[in-house]
């Protein structure tokens, strides 16, 4: 039986976070066990049809607020649920987990930050229970003598990421993808470097990224790159200048358009658009959303092989030829441990992978169509809710 949960994070459309709370409430809803709210939802950033099923979260989060208002910074216990708590790099809890513990305590984690202190120790073993997104993370885990860790991979909402012929806007060039937000991780350095090799072959390319970054702090840890020298700035209105990061590290004005940041109505539009989608990324503790959004639309994608990509290459139904995939894989610098598992991809073998796309389109797109298949059918938000509610539970309580 699915138990009564609670969840510390803001369901929103805006971001990852948000994506799980939102599928996982609306399976939840669906059962008949709707979550319990202990931040507050960001319900105008839902899609009409999401907001109706799930505005009634609202009043439940609305009281039990005001309990915690009334409780003046003491704990309250909620003997009726399992809190599930968002963690970030380093097990560090939200502000919602200082203020709630429940009848048993689930921490939710997907992280790039591997180094496990004395104090990330102290802090994940106060769960009863971790929960992951990759098998990356999970087993990190398990070699750090974790025995209660559950896993549940993220995915799409094939009635978003709807199908549609292309518009046309970019005319006949052959249109690169390149997403996530603008951060030394996500690798849009190497990107960078491939394209602009990849262009003095083929003046048709054209690279359209999506790459704002609502964190500019993160936005500024690419200033470490050793292939971008001129690291990125911020705005005045607290934006990073994804352009001018751009075109001062070598993209031309006619090979190179940043989209900033692109609404969930206007994702599959553009990616119907597009020839190849590039993630070269040092590191992923999940599966990347970005990448499985264009995989879901049908799009050619190359994926670094490394760290939560791998639980993108392979597929029971579809077999391991989803990807182009980037195997020269060097470690990241890594003085301290924190980066265990992340990979350099090479910007060499990235500029093959766009080659053999160019070059051999019905190959590409044969690829491509493995690559959606698993994702719409093995992928989904509905898949990831079951698993992760699931995965909640120690084995002896399914």
């Amino acid at each position: 039986m699915i138990p009564n949960l609670a969840f510390t994070w803001q369901l929103t459309e805006v971001h990852g976070w948000g994506l799980v709370g939102v599928h996982t409430a609306l399976y939840l809803a669906d059962m008949g066990r709707p979550p319990l709210l202990l931040e507050k939802p960001l319900m105008g950033t839902l899609r009409p049809e999401n907001r109706a099923k799930l505005q009634s979260l609202e009043g439940p989060y609305q009281q039990v607020a005001a309990m915690a208002d009334n409780a003046k910074g003491h704990m309250l216990l909620l003997k009726e649920f399992d809190v599930l708590h968002a963690l970030g790099n380093g097990f560090t809890a939200g502000g919602p987990s200082g203020r709630f513990r429940g009848r048993r305590n689930i921490g939710v984690i997907a992280y790039e930050e591997t180094r496990f202190t004395p104090e990330v120790m102290a802090r994940a073993r106060q769960y009863d229970r971790i929960v992951v997104h990759s098998t990356y993370n999970r087993q990190l885990l398990e070699i750090w003598g974790f025995d209660n860790v559950g896993l549940a991979f993220q995915g799409i909402d094939p009635t978003e990421m709807v199908e549609t012929e292309p518009s046309g806007r970019f005319g006949d060039r052959f249109v690169i993808f390149s997403g996530g937000k603008l951060e030394f991780r996500k690798g849009q350095d190497i990107v960078l470097a491939a394209f602009r090799a990849f262009r003095q072959r083929h003046p048709d390319a054209l690279l359209v990224t999506a790459w704002q970054n609502a964190w500019p702090e993160v936005g500024m840890t690419m200033a470490e790159s050793p292939l971008a020298p001129k690291p990125p700035r911020v705005l005045p209105n607290n934006m990073v200048d994804v352009k001018t990061w751009a075109l001062e590290n070598g993209a031309d004005e006619e090979g190179f358009v940043d989209l900033g940041f692109l609404g969930r109505h206007q994702i599959a539009g553009i990616l119907a658009d597009c020839h190849a989608a590039v993630f070269p990324n040092r590191c992923e503790g999940a599966t990347n959303l970005v990448a499985m959004e264009a995989m879901a639309c049908g799009v050619p994608v190359v994926l670094s092989n490394n760290t939560g990509h791998r639980d993108l290459l392979k597929s029971p139904t579809q077999g391991d030829d989803l990807c182009l995939t980037l195997d020269r894989q060097v470690p990241v610098a890594d003085r301290d441990g924190s980066r265990f598992g992340w990979g350099e991809s090479s910007v060499d073998e990235l500029v093959e992978a766009l080659e053999r796309l160019y070059t051999d389109r019905a190959a590409a797109k044969a690829r491509a169509a493995r690559a959606k298949a698993f994702i719409r059918t093995e992928r989904t938000w509905r898949a990831f809710a079951e698993a992760f509610v699931d995965a909640t539970q120690d084995a002896a309580a399914r």
